[in-house]
């Protein structure tokens, strides 16, 4: 969604201490390595009686495994949406990242990270240690790769997926291709066997669905008008239902961040980005498979075992999007394969 740019007040950055234990049901409230029920008392004698071997290491696989110790890699796809309206994502997470970073890798060591940025087309923003450079292991490459999507797509209005020669102020009308990055996450990203598996969204629109193009301003089926806003041909791949699929077959939860209702968010309010909108006539079209269903479908966070959080409050800086971030990791971390 295209609005100017607003510049919010960075906030602190969550630490996470200690090791989360896995349980059947639910996730442990501590973080101490207590081995027996909080009634049960020990002993010097229960000590000396203990027979169950030396303690597990996993960095040198001696010892006895423990099973009750949660041992799950973690995987994370940041999915941004990189519009003009959303540079204050990209700022705050410039400043946030190394938490975040540090906050899963004290959950467990060697924690991976993706980044996609996206507007009417997405990419993947490299410069990782691996696979290709999509996979992140360092708060720095994100750092770098924040502020390149930032200062070659974002502040020129320009499509990730063109390149950083593609056409500039290319978006005419307001919805963005969530759908089409979110798959792009859940089929591109190399995802770890046993990692907990976590995409997070951060948007302020609602999306349009394979059949129709994002750069159709008038939706007559030409995209060839070079009057402002100037068309363009970006085609909608993946249906609601397609994307859902491709997330669970990942195996993983989407957690998005948007605005939850019309008439707040950014200097001009309401739904209104300054371009036309396919979802024409109803102000909370912005919350559409997010917080609200989007024509009879469950939101994507409810269909894949996530959540939805309020973009609104982040902006404002009543909410940390690195609490948030790193709150949705600590609750996937050996919860488990989301329900199919």
């Amino acid at each position: 969604m295209r609005r100017s740019f607003v510049s919010i007040v960075a906030l602190g950055v969550l630490s996470l201490v200690g090791l989360v234990h896995c349980t059947a049901a639910t996730a442990r409230s501590g973080f101490a390595d207590d081995k027996k029920s909080s009634t049960q008392e020990t002993s010097p004698d229960d000590a000396d009686d203990d027979d169950s071997g030396p303690a597990f290491d996993p960095s040198t696989g001696g010892g006895t495994p423990d099973d009750s110790v949660c041992t799950q890699d973690i995987d994370v796809v940041l999915v941004l949406d990189v519009s003009s309206s959303m540079g204050f994502v990209l700022d705050k997470l410039n400043k946030e990242i190394p938490g975040i970073v540090d906050a899963a890798n004290a959950l467990k060591a060697g924690a991976h990270f993706g980044f996609i940025g996206y507007a009417d087309n997405g990419a993947f923003g490299l410069g990782g240690s691996d696979a290709g450079g999509r996979v992140h292991t360092k708060a720095s490459t994100l750092q770098k790769a924040f502020s390149t999507m930032k200062s070659t797509y974002t502040a020129k209005n320009r499509n990730p997926g063109d390149g950083p020669t593609g056409p500039e102020t290319q978006n005419p009308i307001c919805e963005e291709n969530a759908l089409d990055s979110l798959h792009l996450a859940a089929t591109e990203f190399p995802w770890r066997p046993s990692a907990a598996r976590v995409i997070v969204i951060v948007t302020d629109d609602t999306f349009l669905e394979g059949g129709d193009n994002y750069g159709d301003k008038d939706g007559d089926g030409d995209t060839t008008d070079t009057s402002y806003p100037r068309e363009g041909d970006y085609p909608a791949v993946h249906t609601l239902a397609d994307t859902i699929k491709a997330v669970k077959d990942a195996k993983a939860r989407v957690f998005s961040v948007t605005r939850l209702k019309a008439g707040s968010g950014g200097l001009l309010g309401g739904s209104k980005c300054g371009t036309g909108r396919r979802h024409a006539g109803n102000e909370d079209s912005i919350t559409y498979g997010w917080s609200k269903p989007y024509a009879g479908a469950d939101p994507i966070p409810t269909q894949t075992d996530g959540k939805n959080f309020d973009l609104d409050g982040i902006r404002s800086g009543a909410v940390s999007l690195s609490d948030t971030i790193n709150g949705v990791v600590l609750e996937t971390h050996c919860a488990g394969d989301p329900p199919k």
